[in-house]
């Protein structure tokens, strides 16, 4: 047996020892020797609880922590439901008030058969600007229908299957609408630009443009009926040696926010 086993031995002896004295009583409490084994026990006692008090006191902490960790993360997950069940609330709002407006403008424009329908994509690149909506000709649209939303005109329909429809938007540079100024009543062409903005093309340099007036459409080529907004003038730059004016319009309509729109059905009259 080796030194290590020996003094295992020892300690087990003295501490069996130390509770024999204990127990017995036959030792007067100021008995020098059993001071000595009194004290000697205090000190093996201690020495002894210590480690075990230490991995108590760690194992406790563990669990504490554990538990914590449980707490939060079930906390985490609440509020991160909370959070969802809020941006849910928010898009049902949101859509309630864009709903809200469509039925309000449809009332307004009882002269027109209105079409509803939603955007299904979108695709606003430099090379083309349209949108594909979840109805076709099944529900009313055809090539050419002009489509909008309560805040204007957003393009018209050249592409149609049975149940959707590709739309070219007003920015796009192959669009053109024949349009006038509200308040001047001076005509020109509205003409897709690059972003996303539009060119009020064809008035005179000699006419007058302010910024902020209002372009609707004129209802020429029947196309599109009179008066329905397109934008408002942006910029104005006159130069005496062009005979037209260069004219930037902001469209009424945010092309990327789009979600739902109207077509047009019934056949639009003819402006004089």
């Amino acid at each position: 047996m080796g030194r290590s086993g020996s003094r295992v031995i020892l300690l087990i002896g003295a501490a069996a020892l130390i509770l024999v004295l204990l127990s017995t009583g036959q030792y007067s409490s100021s008995s020098l020797g059993i001071s000595c084994v009194r004290e000697g026990y205090g000190i093996f006692e201690k020495v002894i609880r210590s480690p075990f008090s230490f991995i108590a006191g760690i194992w406790n902490h563990y669990i504490f922590l554990v538990n914590t960790s449980h707490e939060n993360e079930a906390l985490r997950k609440e509020i991160d439901e909370l959070r969802v069940r809020s941006m849910n609330l928010e898009d049902i709002k949101n859509e309630n008030q864009r709903l809200r407006a469509m039925l309000e403008f449809k009332e307004a424009f009882q002269d027109f058969s209105l079409i509803p329908a939603s955007v299904l994509s979108q695709d606003i690149t430099h090379v083309f600007k349209t949108v594909l909506i979840d109805k076709g000709s099944r529900s009313g649209f055809g090539i050419n229908t002009p489509i909008l939303n309560p805040s204007g005109v957003v393009g018209r329909v050249i592409a149609v299957s049975p149940h959707t429809a590709q739309v070219l938007l007003i920015t796009d540079p192959n669009s053109s609408i024949p349009a006038l100024i509200e308040s001047s009543r001076v005509k020109g062409i509205v003409k897709g630009r690059e972003e996303s903005l539009l060119s009020l093309e064809y008035v005179r340099s000699t006419e007058e443009v302010n910024v902020g007036d209002c372009v609707v459409t004129s209802g020429l080529l029947g196309m599109f009926p009179k008066g329905l907004k397109i934008g408002y003038v942006r910029e104005v730059k006159k130069d005496d040696r062009q005979i037209f004016a260069k004219i930037i319009l902001e469209p009424c309509v945010k092309m990327e926010k789009i979600e739902e729109i109207f077509g047009i059905a019934q056949t639009v009259e003819v402006s004089d």
